[in-house]
């Protein structure tokens, strides 16, 4: 029932705009003087050129135009241009100038080709505005559509990403869960309410398309704490806030890919101190964020870059087009990782 409702509304509408349509057109020639009546009946043949209208527009028009195939299209544009314009020609003939203009003798040339030509001329005068509002029309709505679809699978690629992350995230924490396991370490519940912690904030709080920056930061401290408890006194960090947090949002799991690839970096194995730099800024409207660790062990190239800052990335790259840099270096044993986000 709705969907023949939607399609008498449908015809209804067309309706309204054909005969709106052709009073304007009528009114045009009643402006320069030609009787209101006359001017009428002049343009009934126009009602005999609106059928093909309809299969110039949405049979000829989306099968050989939208196809690029325009030789095929003038092949069948042309002949039936003609042969609606002798249409029109014999209901004025017979109809239109003997009956209702009272025209009851006409030129012997009527039907010339000649007079079919100036028609022609005359009904593709006629159809223009017609055929500029649909085209445009359809150009619009498929761009809306367009822009639809785009916005759809952002949103697919981007859940993807997150659900790439949760995974990755808790198979890194479970192996230094692990490690503090083999040594036996006391604080090993200790570590797993700070993980219980962490998985609360990805199950509620990461699904979110936007949190507080300040509760994200809140999740980097509970991130730092785990860390903590697997590098021990070895673990020199410096974190520095900066700015006005305040009334800040932003995607959820920004900080932390940043702050795992960091940790990632710097080996168990190796003996000294492990000076790890966290820097997140407020600054010009613009979120700064960066990290600076050790790079000791020589890492195969693919390797370097975990899947964690892989999916930021792409993340940035689908939220912030245009609007954010991402710049990952290494130099002199230390790997620089740099993140700038234009806050709208």
């Amino acid at each position: 029932m709705n969907n023949t409702s939607l399609f008498n509304n449908r015809i209804l509408k067309h309706v309204i705009f054909w005969i709106l349509y052709w009073l304007l057109w009528v009114l045009l020639d009643v402006m320069r003087g030609i009787p209101f009546l006359n001017a009428c009946s002049r343009y009934l043949g126009c009602f005999i050129e609106i059928p093909f209208y309809y299969l110039h527009m949405y049979y000829l028009w989306p099968k050989y135009i939208d196809t690029k195939r325009y030789g095929y299209y003038f092949l069948i544009f042309i002949p039936l241009l003609i042969f609606n314009a002798y249409l029109v020609l014999l209901a004025e003939y017979y109809i239109i100038y003997p009956i209702l203009l009272e025209v009851p003798k006409l030129p012997e040339d009527f039907f010339s080709f000649t007079r079919v030509l100036g028609l022609t001329r005359a009904i593709l005068l006629w159809f223009g505005p017609a055929t500029a509002i649909k085209v445009f029309r359809d150009y619009y709505a498929n761009k809306i559509n367009l822009e639809k679809v785009e916005k759809e699978q952002k949103i697919s690629e981007l859940n993807f990403l997150k659900s790439q992350m949760n995974p990755h995230f808790l198979f890194n924490t479970l192996n230094n869960l692990y490690s503090l396991a083999l040594k036996g370490s006391k604080r090993t519940p200790e570590a797993l309410l700070q993980l219980s912690n962490l998985l609360s904030y990805m199950l509620y709080d990461g699904v979110e398309d936007k949190i507080s920056l300040e509760k994200e930061i809140h999740h980097l401290n509970d991130y730092i704490e785990l860390e903590k408890l697997r590098f021990g006194n070895r673990l020199k960090l410096q974190l520095e806030l900066m700015g006005d947090f305040n009334e800040v949002m932003i995607p959820p799991l920004i900080i932390i890919p940043l702050a795992e690839n960091a940790f990632k970096h710097c080996a168990l194995n190796e003996r000294g101190d492990v000076e790890i730099q966290i820097s997140i800024a407020i600054q010009n409207n613009e979120l700064q964020i960066s990290t600076i660790n050790p790079v000791k062990n020589k890492m195969e190239e693919g390797k370097k870059n975990g899947i964690g800052v892989q999916n930021l990335s792409k993340r940035l790259q689908i939220m912030y087009p245009k609007k954010h840099t991402f710049k990952l270096e290494e130099r002199e044993k230390k790997f620089y990782a740099d993140v700038c986000i234009q806050l709208s």
